[in-house]
């Protein structure tokens, strides 16, 4: 029996981490505590429960899943281990090899101090992956041990472990809503991709405005100098601010010099708004959290708000995108 687990591991809850993970080459948690090198502590369950118990603001029904994701990372997994790292600034997989032990490193700040050093073997998108294995990943925990769909991940990614033997622990309690969360996202996405493309993809994001409580209406396709939508709060359109709108249905990272292009037809009170199915690069983003009247709104964000306001969109939207309310378990009212 091959030894291999695969373990997914995530980068921080607003992908704090993920300069690490790939140009650092290493995976890194938090969790929030303890801050200090997790390798004095006894090698016990015990002894992690009681680490996290010393933070006053920890939450006592949080304590044993994040006690148990450390103790995880520092005993259980092993150099030679597989990893997945579910990546939503591009919404690929990446996988790769566990290269070292565990070490404390606060070298960058305290945030996340607990690593391992990782060798990246490769990355896929995740419409390449069935729902299935999709939705063991939808799991918000940081670490965890992906078991289910251990195999599918292992031919996706050409490698022929033997399949390893599934143990539950207590680290999958409460990922089912999660899980359900996830795939609805996964499910938005993939119907983005498939259905909407140029203007229908500017009609949709007016749509989208429209439902946050905006007027918004697409401009003519030709001579927009870059403006795809315009948004407004009154009804006539003549208070300021006028959200001006550039919609992009790209897989690739929009770049800073897309965004300096479009940011020159902004006016002084109008705020401008860059919208893409895709990411932006670090530049780019650099270049708006400058300008106070510039925000940027990548695929991950634009997924999560379709689903935040979708109950306001038309009719003939949301047969687009068929989505249906279900009652999930309630994980953070339990924490």
């Amino acid at each position: 029996m091959n030894n291999k687990r695969i373990w997914a591991v995530r980068a921080g809850r607003d992908n704090q981490a993920d300069h690490l993970f790939l140009n650092r080459g290493q995976i890194a948690i938090g969790l929030g505590s303890p801050r200090e090198d997790a390798s004095a502590l006894a090698p016990t369950r015990a002894a992690f429960k009681a680490a996290f118990g010393r933070d006053d603001a920890a939450a006592p029904g949080s304590i044993p899943i994040q006690a148990g994701q450390l103790f995880r990372f520092v005993h259980e997994m092993r150099v030679g281990d597989r990893i997945v790292y579910p990546r939503k600034i591009d919404r690929t997989l990446r996988w790769g090899e566990v290269a070292s032990p565990y070490v404390h490193d606060a070298t960058d700040g305290p945030e996340f101090p607990h690593r391992r050093a990782v060798r990246w073997l490769d990355s896929k998108s995740r419409d390449v992956f069935s729902q299935g294995a999709l939705y063991e990943l939808g799991s918000v925990l940081t670490l965890f041990e992906v078991k289910t769909f251990a195999d599918e991940f292992r031919r996706k990614f050409d490698l022929d472990d033997d399949v390893v033997e599934d143990v539950v622990t207590e680290d999958d309690i409460g990922g089912m809503a999660r899980d359900i969360a996830e795939t609805t996202r996964d499910y938005i996405a993939k119907s983005l991709k498939a259905r909407f493309k140029g203007h229908d993809m500017e009609h949709l994001v007016a749509e989208l405005f429209r439902a946050m409580g905006y007027k918004a209406q697409s401009t003519r396709p030709s001579k927009d100098d870059g403006v795809d939508v315009i948004a407004h709060r009154d009804p006539l359109g003549v208070e300021p601010p006028l959200l001006k709108i550039q919609v992009k249905t790209h897989d690739s990272n929009i770049s800073a010099d897309a965004v300096k292009a479009f940011y020159a037809s902004i006016h002084e009170r109008d705020v401008g708004v860059f919208v893409t199915s895709g990411g932006f690069t670090s530049a780019a983003l650099a270049f708006a959290r400058h300008r106070g009247n510039l925000r940027t709104i990548d695929g991950v964000e634009l997924v999560d708000l379709i689903q935040t306001h979708y109950d306001s969109f038309d009719l003939k939207y949301r047969q687009k995108i068929p989505l249906r309310r279900v009652l999930a378990p309630d994980v953070a009212a339990e924490e």
